[in-house]
C-alpha cells in the first residue's frame, strides 16, 4: 500500500462531525449489507493513478462496511462505449468517470441525475471551484460534479528556451515565432513547437487553439459550419508554414511530443495539467525535473486579445442505469464526496498531477506556483466546439485529417478548408 493512505481515523478527524456522518454512514445503514454501489472509470486501471485510488477504494469500504462497493476498470478509448452499452443493457451503473466533453452527450441521452437536486445547489457552489463548475452544466442544468480540473493550454520547457537564448515567454504570435527559430537553430533535430499530425482527433483539438487565436470558429452559436473564414485560413496558413520551416516536425502525436519534451526536444507543445506528471516519469529524474516544465498562455495575434485554452478536467456522473438511486447521505452520495474531501483531493494531485476541483483544496495549494499559474490560464477557457454534437467523433476526424493534409504539403490551406466545409456540411453536425 502507498504511503499516502489515509486512516478512517484520519478520514473522521479531517471531516469533522458533520463530514463524519457521510464518510462513515449512520449506524443503521453500516448494519444493513444490502447497499450496493457500482463505479466504472478508466483512471484506477491507469499505472500513475491505479495505487491512489485502490487505497481510496479501500477507505471508503472501510468508512461504509454496509456497502458492496465494486469497481469496474475500463480503458479510456472505450469508456464511452462502455457506458452506452451498459445504458442499454440497463446495467446498475451509480458514478461513473467522465471526460467533460462527454457530459453533453450523456445528459442528453438521459439517466443523469441533476447534482443541484441531489445535494442542494447551495453544498455544490460552496464546495467546487467555478471554472470547475463551469464543466458541469448543461442546457442550464448541472449534471456532474467535478473531479480533476485544468485546461488544454500550451506548456513550456523551461532548459530549452534558456539554452536557446529565450529569456521571457513570448506573449505575440510573431515573438513566439521568433522563440522557436530561436530554438530550432540551437537544437536543429528538435521540433520546437510539438504538434499532433499523426493523430486526426489530437490534430482537431490542439488546431482549435490556433483557430481560435486568429478568431476563427469550427461552428456558429447556431451548430453552422463555419469553418471556411479568412481566420481559420490564416491559422492553417500558419500551421503550414511552421511546418516547412521545420518549426514542427510532423508524424507525431501527443505521447510521441511527451517523450520529446522529456529529450528535450520540444519547446512548447499543448498539453493538460498532466504534463508535468508524464515529463517526471519519461525524464528518469522524477520531481527533480519540475522547474523545466511551465504553464505558458497561448500567444496572441494583438496585445488586446485574450489568450486561449479549452476546458480539461474529469467528473463524476451519477446515473439511474438499472435502478441506481442517488442521494446525498446514500453510497454514491458518500462515495462522490469522499473523493471531494480536501486532503484525499490533495494527496490525488500530489500522486497523479491532477489538480483538485474544490475550492478548500485549492486553496490549501495556493503555494504551489505551477498549479496557481495554471488555474490562473483557465478564466478563458472554452469548451470544444464539438462537445455538443452527438456525431462529435466523425467531424472529428474530418477536421484533423483536413488540417493534417494542409499541414503536410498535401493541400493548400485553402483546399482544405473548403473540403473540411464540404464534408461537415455533408455529415450535418447532429446534436
Amino acid at each position: 500500500m502507498i504511503e499516502s493512505e489515509l486512516t478512517r481515523r484520519r478520514l473522521l478527524k479531517m471531516a469533522g462531525t458533520a463530514g463524519a456522518a457521510y464518510l462513515s454512514g449512520s449506524a443503521v445503514g453500516n448494519a444493513a449489507s444490502s447497499d450496493s454501489l457500482v463505479y466504472i472509470g478508466w483512471s484506477h486501471t491507469e499505472a500513475g493513478s491505479k495505487p491512489f485510488l485502490d487505497s481510496t477504494f479501500k477507505q471508503f469500504r472501510m468508512l461504509n462496511e454496509g456497502v458492496a462497493l465494486e469497481t469496474i476498470g475500463v480503458p479510456f478509448n472505450q469508456m464511452e462505449t462502455t457506458l452506452l452499452l451498459r445504458k442499454r443493457s440497463n446495467q446498475k451503473t451509480d458514478v461513473g468517470q467522465l471526460a467533460e466533453r462527454w457530459l453533453p452527450g450523456f445528459a442528453s441521452a438521459g439517466g443523469m441525475f441533476d447534482v443541484d437536486e441531489v445535494f442542494g445547489k447551495e453544498f455544490v457552489d460552496a464546495t467546487y471551484h467555478p471554472s470547475a463548475l463551469a464543466m458541469t452544466l448543461v442546457n442550464g442544468r448541472r449534471y456532474a460534479l467535478p473531479w480533476a480540473i485544468g485546461s488544454v493550454g500550451l506548456v513550456g520547457h523551461a532548459k530549452v528556451l534558456a539554452d536557446a537564448g529565450v529569456s521571457e515567454m513570448p506573449v505575440l504570435i510573431d515573438a513566439f515565432l521568433d522563440a522557436l527559430r530561436k530554438v530550432k537553430k540551437d537544437k536543429p533535430s528538435s521540433s520546437p513547437m510539438g504538434f499532433s499530425t499523426k493523430n486526426p482527433a489530437l490534430t482537431q483539438f490542439e488546431a482549435q487553439l490556433f483557430f481560435w487565436t486568429f478568431g476563427g470558429s469550427l461552428f456558429s452559436d447556431d451548430g453552422e459550419v463555419v469553418v471556411d473564414s479568412n481566420e481559420n485560413r490564416q491559422a492553417l496558413t500558419l500551421l503550414a508554414d511552421m511546418v516547412k520551416e521545420g518549426l514542427i516536425l510532423p508524424g507525431n502525436d501527443r505521447f510521441d511530443i511527451r517523450r520529446l519534451f522529456a529529450q528535450e526536444q520540444v519547446a512548447f507543445y499543448p498539453d493538460p495539467p498532466l504534463a508535468r506528471a508524464f515529463a517526471r516519469a519519461q525524464s528518469g529524474q522524477g520531481k527533480a525535473y519540475d522547474h523545466n516544465v511551465i504553464p505558458v498562455a497561448m500567444p496572441v495575434v494583438a496585445a488586446d486579445r485574450l489568450p486561449v485554452c479549452i476546458q480539461w478536467g474529469h467528473l463524476l456522473g451519477m446515473f439511474d442505469y438499472g435502478g441506481a438511486k442517488a442521494s446525498p447521505d446514500g453510497a454514491s452520495g458518500k462515495f462522490v464526496k469522499l473523493l471531494s474531501q480536501t486532503e484525499i483531493q490533495i494527496e490525488y494531485y500530489k500522486q497523479t498531477g491532477v489538480f483538485p476541483s474544490t475550492k478548500a483544496a485549492l486553496a490549501a495549494m495556493k503555494d504551489d506556483s505551477y498549479l496557481v499559474t495554471w488555474i490562473g490560464l483557465t478564466n478563458t477557457a472554452r469548451p470544444d466546439e464539438l462537445t455538443p454534437f452527438a456525431n462529435a467523433n466523425e467531424m472529428r476526424t474530418v477536421i484533423g485529417e483536413e488540417i493534417a493534409a494542409a499541414m503536410l504539403g498535401q493541400k493548400t490551406p485553402s483546399e482544405a478548408l473548403t473540403n473540411m466545409s464540404d464534408r461537415l456540411k455533408a455529415i450535418g453536425p447532429r446534436k
